[in-house]
């Protein structure tokens, strides 16, 4: 293959740049081929969070799970996946980032293979979803510590824009995929399909992805790492449970207390530690603790979104499964479109009007949402989504190259996990936060509609609107058509006036970030990938990394 004249001068002087930072030869040459099997392996970690969703009604019949099996289905994965972040990316940085990975791959496709030919019992496969939680943990934060170390700087932005949008469309292609699965099989395909994905990322990863590591041998901060597992565990179990248990449920509290005291513990311990987990001294830098702000007030306004939008498909507009996750497709084509593109724009006009009017965008698909009536079409689906995912992409992609730059390429596990954490409590945070305010919205709305009915019918009816749909499907088969479709028409329009609601407040929180993001991100800054200069004193101190021996020419 030739090279054209202008061309050669670019390839030789990326190789430079790629010798100067220390990076291979063969791996620079290589290197993206192996961003894509990174984001393969990425992949594998995100569709498990999303494909059981689609599944649930199937597994609760050949499971006989109660409500709170079925829940812990789907939770167990995200809570130990989060708990265990941190811990995760300090053993990549210490004994191998492929190594760790492959470990990960091995026991996600283990336990992918367990749960659909081997468990018996609800228990188990929910033991299963937690094992896949672990290898989930090893894999995806050490995708990033990959990038991070395998690109030159100059490159890195562009690389860490293709992952971040991998990472943003990932749960959706996740549940897309089981939809179409599910559709022409039975609910071992969503499990096989993680293995399928995991098996063919542990071969790629095995022949194309290098070894790295800390170069320095940072020991692992094992106490650090326990306090902050507890803390996330408590936190996350915290916000999936409370919405629906509340703090009279003994289990919330426990944890609640448990998670809070682990922090204070976690916090008291990296500010002493000779080798911190996490440098807490990043937070004085403006570029990383503004980027996890930006990074969780996002995650949190989309998740809540997409919370409410698949009820809305399938409740109100009548959708099925398949119809409903073929239907998110082409609202995530903006950010896998504009994605990469994005390090050039922050090139032309700076990381802060790259920003903030992503911002801007995101709040104004939500307030879109607001204006929806009772039955939307698709295409006000498609275009307040659209602006929803094309301002996405022009938040994560700086965010994410912020922070990594903030941090020592050596501790690259830190920042990788120190994302994905706040993508991780921004994501559960807006599930829990936002789909409690519609359900409690929707209670309050739908209060009076169902008198009449015996006391069974009305609970379920004031519950929630699948079992409003339920309800009425059933009456309308006894005959009692009229009163059905006026009692489907009132839950309907009591849950997107609900949904209208939950929206409004996530556009409020996007304006706001935005407006933050306005007055506080550095001006005229264009740079993202470039070691920022030190904001303080201690900044320079703890987080900088040491000089690198210069070689002679």
């Amino acid at each position: 293959m030739s090279h054209s004249p202008a061309s050669a001068p670019a390839t030789v002087a990326g190789l430079d740049d790629a010798l100067a930072e220390g990076i291979a030869e063969s791996t620079y040459r290589k290197r993206w081929a192996i961003l894509a099997t990174l984001c393969l392996g990425l992949m594998t970690a995100m569709i498990a969070n999303m494909s059981l969703n689609l599944a649930l009604p199937d597994l609760a019949v050949e499971f006989s799970l109660t409500q709170l099996q079925l829940t812990w289905v789907v939770e167990a994965f995200a809570l130990v996946f989060a708990a265990l972040l941190f811990i995760a990316a300090a053993i990549a940085d210490r004994y191998g980032r492929k190594r760790t990975m492959l470990v990960g791959l091995v026991i996600f496709i283990a336990a992918s293979i367990y749960a659909p030919f081997f468990a018996t019992t609800g228990g188990e496969l929910i033991a299963s979803r937690a094992i896949m939680g672990i290898g989930g943990a090893l894999v995806m934060p050490t995708t990033l510590s990959i990038v991070n170390v395998v690109f030159p700087s100059k490159e890195r932005p562009k690389a860490i824009a293709i992952w971040s949008a991998v990472a943003g469309v990932g749960m959706m292609i996740g549940s897309v995929l089981t939809g179409v699965l599910l559709h022409f099989f039975d609910w071992h395909s969503a499990f096989l399909l993680g293995a399928a994905f995991g098996l063919v990322s542990l071969v790629v990863t095995w022949r194309i992805v290098p070894e790295s590591v800390d170069e320095k041998q940072t020991p692992v901060d094992w106490l650090g790492g326990a306090l902050i597992t507890v803390a996330l565990a408590g936190i996350v179990y915290t916000i999936m449970e409370a919405p629906s248990h509340g703090f009279e449920d003994s289990a919330t509290v426990i944890a609640a207390a448990l998670g809070s005291l682990s922090l204070a513990a976690f916090i008291w311990w990296e500010l002493r530690a000779k080798h911190p987990m996490l440098d807490l001294t990043l937070f004085l830098r403006s570029r990383f603790s503004l980027s996890v702000l930006s990074v969780t007030l996002t995650f949190f306004a989309m998740m809540g979104a997409f919370f409410g939008m698949t009820q809305i498909f399938q409740l109100v507009m009548g959708y099925d499964a398949l119809t409903t996750s073929v239907a998110f497709i082409p609202s995530m084509l903006p950010m896998m479109i504009v994605g990469p593109m994005v390090p050039k724009l922050v090139e032309k006009v700076g990381t802060r009007w790259t920003v903030v009017p992503g911002l801007v965008i995101i709040a104004g698909g939500f307030l879109l949402m607001t204006t929806w009536p009772t039955v939307p079409s698709y295409w006000d689906f498609l275009i307040a989504m659209s602006l929803v995912t094309l301002g996405m992409a022009l938040v994560m992609t700086p965010a994410t190259n912020m922070l990594m730059s903030s941090v020592p390429r050596n501790r690259s596990g830190m920042g990788s996990a120190m994302n994905d954490t706040t993508r991780e409590l921004g994501a559960s945070l807006g599930i829990a936060v936002l789909g409690s305010l519609i359900a409690n919205q929707y209670a309050s709305n739908i209060s009076g509609a169902a008198e009449g009915l015996p006391a069974e019918a009305t609970g379920a009816v004031e519950d929630s609107l699948a079992g409003a749909v339920a309800v009425t499907d059933q009456m309308a088969e006894a005959g009692a058509g009229d009163v059905a479709a006026q009692i489907l028409a009132s839950a309907q329009e009591a849950f997107m006036s609900a949904n209208q609601h939950a929206m409004l407040i996530s556009a409020i929180i996007a304006a706001g970030t935005a407006v933050l993001m306005l007055v506080a991100l550095p001006r005229g800054d264009k740079s993202l990938s470039a070691e920022p200069a030190d904001e303080t004193p201690e900044a320079e101190s703890q987080a900088a990394p040491e000089p690198e021996p210069q070689t002679a020419p």
